[in-house]
């Protein structure tokens, strides 16, 4: 059983900062777009988050919690896998409870009257860059964490 939850684990992982990486390039890319094409690539970026980050992040949650309870009932965690849970779980929370509910109201969004972009796209652009690069640098913490810290 194990194996399957470190499976989880893994592709929990996977799935949260490489959905993470395909949001910001797309988000990068559409920098120079027109108001309409950009924010049809914001709605591409929020089924990203919807469909990879947030479900990958709550795997990584749920099989983590599994995977460490062993350690924990000896009281013995290890100083790596201490900053793996805690970077994990802050970063998790982060991307889940701000960065996939802000991408999902940037998805939202339509051209407003003018042909432009509405008033609240700057301020939610905002939000979900510093949101998702919290929560992506906690996630790259746990992994040099448990990858390099380890040894």
């Amino acid at each position: 059983m194990r194996g399957f939850w470190i499976l989880v684990h893994v592709l929990g992982f996977t799935l949260w900062l490489g959905g993470g990486i395909a949001t910001m390039v797309a988000g990068l890319s559409a920098k120079g777009f027109a108001p309409a094409e950009r924010l049809a690539a914001y709605k591409l970026i929020g089924a990203i988050q919807r469909i990879l980050v947030g479900p990958g992040a709550m795997a990584v949650l749920l099989s983590g919690l599994v995977l460490s309870m062993p350690y924990m009932k000896q009281g013995a965690v290890p100083g790596w896998m201490g900053l793996m849970m805690i970077a994990g779980i802050l970063g998790a929370l982060g991307a889940v409870t701000i960065s996939v509910p802000t991408a999902a109201k940037l998805a939202r969004l339509e051209v407003d009257a003018r042909g432009g972009l509405p008033e609240a796209f700057q301020a939610l652009r905002k939000r979900q860059i510093f949101a998702a690069t919290i929560a992506g640098t906690f996630g790259l913490i746990a992994m040099f964490a448990v990858t390099l810290g380890r040894w």
